[in-house]
């Protein structure tokens, strides 16, 4: 039952509380204010749109320090991060699912990587404008892939770098965190003028081996990464605008092949590896000046993904490894404006994509089958209208999407087709409250890995290639409320909630059955993920705070056994102050999880805990030191030992949760 749990119930009168001392400021906008293209593909404010999503902004990417997408996303409603303490290994867990069944986009570029144990997010953080998070079944927008939702990143842009009306300058950060010994390095120089821009970095991070709460070593979880961006846009004129952009990472740590399991203790597996991602795209928007019908956007994109192992321990072992994905794509859409009847708004979105992922692998230059030579194509059409008919708007939709798969010595070639509808209505029933409800269906095609793999899972175990997997598809029906106040506690405040239940049922859900001599992947006929989430953040210019809450429950409807991945119910805190006149802000945040006994199988329970995180923020004003920023904050300041029941494996992990860390960074805009 869910009601057994925290909810948003006991969320609003906690705001009441934190932020009865707020006085008159201006507030800043939200996150539930931010402006985010993941709902429909054209902008809107997050807190309005019939669905969820969350927005974290520029300023507190840097007030967090994250070495990783988990510092992200650790107190997002429903978003978790499957992996142990590892950066590079992430990936992450939305309403519980995980893998490819969300869609991930840097800069409007597909990242489809996903080969065993090896992660899908060679970011830096620190390069990040903003991330969207889009909760829920996104195959219209966003196509194979988006059943749990999609994770839509934007890296910094001159604007973000340069100091107001400024056309030329930088940003130095440097950065020191004591529980892994983590030290980050950033230099980005930006430049605008003529109807140009560019901006440029370059950013080195070194981390050691991350302690647990019990000060125990989390063993090869240390790395040396380097990261770069260069990118550029031109206003031609007449409405149109181009744009270039290249991202590159690179990492090198020694490290296990199942790094990110968590019982991944196996010092015979360890390996000198070497992570490189390189992405290029090219974008064009043309905004007609003469007519509304015509706003089109444009993205030709080039990902390349390569991983290079060299097996250390045992040192009488010789295995190099080669793991590639190429991923090359397009995206178009085109949004036009217009009334039919006089009555009503319409914005009329029309898309076109596609890609081509091309994987291969070899071991001391043979062919490699754990990680198959395949390919596939996908390509995708979707249209979606936005009416609004007073107070009342409704956003129906559908997009069809066919795909072809082959593998090398396999002369069946699969192919498959799906038309995925989507429907949503919210109605406007006071200034303040605007309920939703909505249905939309999303499908995943089976990975190249999924249907194709073979060779060795491990000693006495083996691999079996199923390429008759169905696709997954899945059916969401949700309903919700936003919520939006002002002049609540004091002038000029705001107040901002969402809520919303929803039940996502899934077909041919498609699983990996690890037996005693072999291990495969099979259909599921029937699973279902349902539950509940509320976001609600308060600022009145001084005063801020948030809170957030999920109860998600997973069922394998024909077993009736519990999801393995579906996380633990939790609940967030955060409250915080702003010394305008002093350009200081101090915070603090309380992650709560409960306990997890809806466990399958072998797979442990874990008990409930609660980790606090504390952190400040100065910009000196009126003084010489102006254009200088110290950011620093504790995690889990009080040590909490402790383990995250979503990346527990049949046996419980051998180390838990990383333990207290500080840290400090100091940004200099010139």
């Amino acid at each position: 039952m869910l009601a057994r749990r925290p909810a948003l119930s006991c969320a609003i009168p906690a705001l009441l509380v934190f932020t009865a001392a707020a006085n008159a400021q201006t507030a800043p906008v939200t996150a539930l204010d931010a402006v985010t293209t993941s709902a429909t593909r054209t902008e809107r404010v997050a807190g309005d749109v019939a669905g969820s999503v969350s927005v974290i902004n520029r300023e507190e990417i840097e007030r967090r320090q994250p070495q990783s997408i988990d510092d992200l996303v650790k107190d997002m409603p429903g978003v978790e991060t499957n992996g142990v303490p590892r950066n590079s290994v992430r990936q992450f867990t939305v309403r519980g699912l995980s893998d490819e069944r969300v869609v991930l986009r840097v800069d409007g570029v597909r990242n489809n990587f996903n080969a065993g144990h090896r992660g899908r997010v060679f970011l830096e953080p620190d390069l990040l404008k903003s991330m969207d998070v889009s909760r829920g079944p996104g195959a219209l927008l966003f196509g194979s892939g988006a059943l749990g939702g999609a994770v839509n990143m934007r890296t910094v842009d001159a604007e973000d770098i340069l100091k107001p009306g400024a056309n030329f300058g930088g940003r130095a950060r440097v950065g020191y965190q004591t529980n892994n010994s983590s030290r980050l390095a950033s230099l980005t120089g930006a430049t605008r003028g003529y109807g140009g821009e560019v901006v440029g970095n370059v950013t080195r991070r070194t981390n050691g081996n991350y302690t647990d709460g019990r000060g125990i070593d989390i063993p090869y979880s240390g790395d040396e990464v380097w990261s770069g961006l260069l990118k550029g846009g031109y206003d031609v004129g007449n409405g149109h605008k181009i744009g270039i952009s290249t991202l590159l990472y690179a990492d090198d740590h020694t490290i296990p092949r199942d790094a990110n399991l968590g019982a991944s203790t196996n010092t015979s597996t360890i390996t000198d590896r070497d992570t490189k991602q390189r992405s290029f795209s090219v974008n064009w928007a043309y905004a007609a000046p003469s007519t509304p019908l015509i706003d089109l956007k444009t993205v030709v994109y080039r990902n390349e993904v390569d991983i290079y192992e060299k097996r250390v321990l045992p040192a009488t072992a010789v295995e190099k490894d080669d793991t590639d994905l190429r991923t090359n794509g397009f995206d178009i859409q085109n949004t036009s404006r217009f009334s039919l009847f006089g009555a009503e708004k319409n914005a009329l979105t029309v898309g076109v994509d596609g890609y081509r992922d091309e994987q291969s692998s070899r071991r001391n230059g043979a062919r490699r089958t754990e990680y198959p030579n395949a390919d596939q194509t996908v390509f995708g059409t979707f249209i979606q209208n936005e009416i609004e008919i007073g107070k009342v708007t409704i956003v129906p939709g559908v997009r069809y999407d066919r795909f072809e798969q082959s593998s090398f010595g396999n002369p069946t070639q699969k192919s498959d087709e799906r038309v995925s509808p989507k429907a949503s209505v919210a109605y406007q029933v006071t200034p303040w409250a605007a309920p939703y409800v909505s249905y939309a269906e999303a499908f995943r095609v089976p990975s190249l890995t999924e249907r194709y793999v073979s060779g060795q899972h491990f000693p006495g175990n083996n691999f079996v290639p199923n390429p008759n997997l169905k696709p997954e598809t899945s059916f969401n029906k949700e309903g919700g409320v936003n919520l939006r106040f002002s002049d609540v506690f004091a002038a000029r405040d705001r107040l901002r909630v969402r809520a919303a239940y929803f039940v996502n049922d899934l077909e041919d859900y498609i699983q990996q059955v690890v037996g005693g001599t072999t291990t495969t992947s099979t259909n599921v006929a029937e699973a279902r993920i349902q539950g509940f989430e509320g976001e609600a953040r308060y600022d009145s210019g001084r005063w801020f705070g948030t809170v957030g809450t999920s109860i998600l429950r997973g069922e394998n409807r024909v077993t009736r056994l519990p999801l393995t991945d579906t996380p633990a119910d939790k609940v967030t805190l955060g409250l915080g102050h702003r010394w305008l006149e002093w350009g200081l802000t101090l915070g603090g945040r309380v992650t709560a999880s409960a306990r997890q006994d809806r466990v399958s199988g072998t797979q442990p329970k874990t008990g409930g805990y609660a980790v606090w995180d504390f952190y400040a923020s100065w910009t000196p004003e009126d003084t010489f030191l102006r254009d200088f920023t110290i950011d620093a904050g504790v995690d889990n300041a009080f040590n909490k030992v402790y383990r995250r029941s979503n990346w527990n494996s049949a046996t419980p992990a051998a180390f838990y949760e990383t333990g207290r860390n500080a840290k400090v960074a100091l940004t200099y805009k010139f």
